[in-house]
């Protein structure tokens, strides 16, 4: 008997809510597989899937009354990334097509920077010249 009472509370929320959806537009409330929200059984209540927004929340009976609780969910987070992430490509466009940053002069610092590396560079290159002109001197012996 208990389960038949859970059953129709759960039948008469849902009723009121298909209502109240009703009530709020002037469509007539579709059919089954278009509705905003889709239930699932599970074991101690129903999993609530919102079609329009992917919000799931999990829905039991509570002293008598069902009440739907929110489920956990990492979208709001994965929203807040994609947000962050767009707000930055956006500051380094803006950034790129800035006339001052796009044709400004390097700085010292930027100039040794780069000296440095060339200096680097051409040392070490010498020093590979230098290692193979003493290989090549060993195996060739001078005709002279």
């Amino acid at each position: 008997m208990k389960t038949i009472g859970k059953i129709s509370a759960f039948a008469l929320a849902a009723s009121l809510a298909a209502g109240g959806v009703h009530a709020q537009t002037s469509a007539p409330v579709p059919p089954n597989d278009s509705w905003r929200f889709k239930m699932q059984k599970i074991d101690d209540g129903f999993l609530r899937l919102d079609a329009q927004t992917g919000q799931v929340s999990f829905c039991r009976e509570k002293a008598g009354n069902w009440t739907c609780e929110t489920v956990a969910d990492d979208r709001a987070a994965l929203e807040a990334e994609i947000k962050r992430l767009n707000d930055r490509i956006a500051a380094l466009e803006n950034k790129r097509n800035d006339p001052q940053e796009r044709f400004r002069t390097p700085s010292d610092q930027e100039i040794e920077q780069v000296m440095g590396f060339f200096e680097k560079m051409m040392k070490r290159f010498r020093g590979v010249v230098e290692n193979l002109k003493k290989e090549w001197e060993t195996e060739v012996p001078n005709k002279g």
